[in-house]
């Protein structure tokens, strides 16, 4: 048991600090060991669904994570530690999220939020779910409620001085642009989060890299979109990020190369990998992209492929158990 206990949290710590090769081989030796145990008591149960799904949501299997933290949602019941209750509120807010399933994406964000503003070690987490709470309003179209919760968590994470968060909170606000149609602020708030190294040195300096090359070539400055086309590059190879290789791929083809071959082969690996949301988003823009260049045959197909992603969203949420 103590064994099984010490190799879950070390896994936690893996995540934390990024870590992710060594966190999966990890999780498989614990999948063993909990194999051959007969029983274990409701902490390392708990533990055990819980990270599992933090497992499956790293692969990018969001309806199997989501199927795992509701076993651990079984277990919590017996574990009054308010924490562990708002960090599992938090990840089931994440993963509706990430499945567009928003209303229930909001509830369990709005009860983490209420459990960590109430503890001051924990202002990091309160804005993290701040930023959960801005997203989904953001699908839902209220764009000044999303705002005014990303502002929140901006001015937050600067009272703190944690760039991290900063860096996330200008991501957003960039993202918040992007869906507004306001590409001149978004690429501001994307080169802010891009001039702190914790941001652009992390994984999620990728995303913010792929958010604004996409932005510049949206803006028709392709000699920049370019330069930073290279760097994330990179980046993402180097870091193995085989999702953001195929948007990096994607994008650049598109706008730069009009090498529809490559478009599709990137598509599909992210389909591969069940990146609806995300293949549902890019393929407006591809949409978008031919009709504005009088390509009405790729405009009409692809307009067709974004409703198709947009109907696989919702059938992932019918495995959910």
């Amino acid at each position: 048991d103590l064994l099984l206990y010490f190799n879950l949290l070390d896994y936690r710590h893996k995540l934390l600090t990024e870590e992710f090769a060594a966190s999966n081989r990890l999780f498989e030796d614990i999948q063993h060991l909990k194999a051959d145990m007969q029983s274990t008591d409701d902490m390392i149960e708990y533990y055990f669904f819980f990270f599992a799904g933090m497992y499956e949501f790293h692969k990018k299997d969001y309806t199997n994570a989501i199927n795992y933290y509701k076993l651990a949602e079984n277990k919590l019941r017996k574990i009054p530690d308010q924490i562990e209750n708002a960090e599992f509120h938090y990840k089931m807010a994440v993963a509706y999220y990430q499945i567009k399933q928003n209303f229930f994406s909001l509830n369990h964000a709005t009860a983490a939020l209420k459990t960590f503003k109430t503890h001051d070690d924990y202002i990091q987490k309160a804005i993290s779910s701040e930023m959960i709470l801005g997203a989904n309003k953001l699908d839902l179209f209220r764009f000044d409620e999303a705002e005014k919760h990303y502002k929140q968590a901006l001015k937050d994470a600067m009272q703190i001085e944690n760039n991290t968060l900063i860096g996330m909170a200008h991501h957003n606000l960039g993202l918040s642009c992007v869906s507004r149609g306001l590409l001149n602020m978004a690429e501001t708030h994307f080169k802010e989060a891009l001039r702190l190294q914790d941001h652009e040195e992390s994984v999620y300096g990728i995303h913010s890299i792929f958010e604004l090359t996409h932005v510049l070539y949206k803006s028709e400055r392709f000699h920049e979109a370019r330069e930073w086309y290279k760097k994330g590059f990179s980046r993402a190879k180097k870091a193995g990020e085989r999702e953001y290789l195929s948007k990096f791929r994607l994008i650049h083809a598109l706008y730069d190369e009009h090498d529809s071959l490559t478009v599709e082969h990137a598509l599909e690996y992210l389909k591969t990998i069940n990146l609806w949301t995300d293949i549902a988003e890019l393929t407006l823009d591809i949409a978008l992209f031919y009709k504005k260049n009088g390509d009405a045959k790729h405009a009409a197909e692809y307009f067709e492929e974004s409703h198709h992603a947009r109907d696989q969203i919702l059938k992932r949420t019918e495995e959910l158990k």
